[in-house]
């Protein structure tokens, strides 16, 4: 009977470009995915950093609103203790003296939201200084793989037409009825129409093998097939 081994091996060196090719097209289709998928991880960090911005310039809107709130106090403490000596009646002084107090309560309360408001702030000025710094470094990095992946396009590209054309040069080694086979399971199967047995399993899907194929396997007198994935079966 013809001994199948060294066609079987020859045949397997054609399955190795057969995945590198496979792999590298897998890459290319991959790409704009991977490319999409960064850009919106960036456009989240950016989107991160402006609600940071937000919450500072926000803090500082309100702290201008209080500190205005403060002058219109001040000024009416002011106005109000420059009437007092120009009232006549003793109800009229305690009214004035009553929105003086009330005045001065305000003010003391709108310090203590100011003063409130600057500790927020600084601890805000902090956080979007910190933002903007990771944002900075962060768009680098994601830039810096974006253009990796582009410039790997046209590379791997190129390298698929290397790997095609060796593979059509090697083909002519293979037995073409035992290729012909190969081209028909390979097909769905990540590329892999070929496989090593592995100890007492299926290299390609992992399933233990009956002993009567390994046998048959290490005959090489004919192609042996899994049960469970029909990938041809190599035993070395």
């Amino acid at each position: 009977m013809e001994n199948l081994k060294q066609d079987l091996e020859i045949l397997y060196g054609l399955q190795n470009y057969d995945i590198k090719i496979l792999k590298i097209k897998s890459e290319i289709e991959n790409a704009p995915a991977f490319i999409a998928e960064q850009k919106l991880r960036l456009e989240n960090k950016k989107s991160e950093t402006e609600t940071a911005k937000k919450n500072y310039v926000s803090l500082n809107s309100l702290k201008k609103e209080k500190e205005a709130l403060l002058d219109s106090k001040e000024k009416a403490i002011a106005k109000h203790s420059m009437e007092l000596n120009a009232v006549k009646s003793n109800d009229a002084y305690k009214a004035l003296i009553l929105e003086i107090e009330k005045a001065k309560a305000d003010k003391s309360v709108i310090e203590d939201e100011i003063l409130e408001l600057m500790e927020k702030i600084d601890e805000e000025t902090v956080k979007v200084k910190k933002a903007e710094s990771e944002l900075k470094e962060y768009e680098q990095k994601i830039n810096a793989e974006i253009n990796g992946v582009s410039d790997s396009l046209k590379a791997w590209e190129e390298e698929i037409v290397n790997l095609e054309k060796e593979r059509r040069e090697y083909k002519g080694k293979v037995n073409p009825k035992i290729l012909e086979q190969y081209e028909r399971v390979r097909e769905g199967r990540d590329g892999q129409g070929i496989v090593l047995i592995d100890g007492d399993a299926c290299g390609g899907c992992a399933m233990v093998l009956r002993p009567q194929l390994i046998n048959q396997a290490q005959k090489c007198t004919e192609l042996v097939f899994c049960d469970n994935c029909s990938r041809i079966l190599l035993k070395r």
